[in-house]
Order: structure tokens, then C-alpha cells, then sequence
């Protein structure tokens, strides 16, 4: 699974990042793919829900909202998206 995160402050990329994970679990590849991301980029994991999970499943694409995160953060709002 490759997971590709993008951080949008004003409308625009401020940050990017690719992580890619081979376990057969699909699960346990999104999980271990947002915490290397979430550390690349030093960010707070989010909290996820079932309407990221619906998204992802439905989309391969969901939208994270600073509200989704228990700590403060900087950005409009994050998309990890499966590519």
C-alpha cells in the first residue's frame, strides 16, 4: 500500500509526503503508513474515524480537518489519499 499525505494551508501544498507499506493487512498497512507520515511530518496521529475509513474505501481519498487532531495544528486541512 502507498499512501501519499498533503497538507494544505491557504488553499495551496505546504508539505507532502509518500509512505509506503508491504504488509498483506491492509489495516495494519494504512496504520503503520499514517504513523511514519504523521512522524515525517511531525504531526499529531489523527483521530480516525469511520467517515475516514467510508472515504478511503469509497474514494481512496479522505480529508482530515484540524478538528480531527487532539493537538493544535497549523493547516487548513490534510488529505491522505491511496495511490
Amino acid at each position: 500500500m502507498k499512501v501519499w499525505i498533503k497538507i494544505y494551508k491557504n488553499q495551496r501544498i505546504a508539505q507532502s509526503y509518500t509512505a509506503e507499506n508491504e504488509n498483506e493487512d491492509i489495516t495494519t498497512a494504512l496504520l503503520d503508513c499514517m504513523e511514519e507520515a504523521c512522524k515525517a511530518l511531525d504531526l499529531a496521529e489523527p483521530v480516525w474515524v469511520s467517515k475516514h475509513t467510508k472515504d478511503l474505501s469509497m474514494f481512496r481519498r479522505t480529508k482530515l480537518f484540524p478538528d480531527d487532531f487532539m493537538e493544535t495544528v497549523d493547516f487548513d486541512y490534510c488529505t491522505v489519499e491511496i495511490i
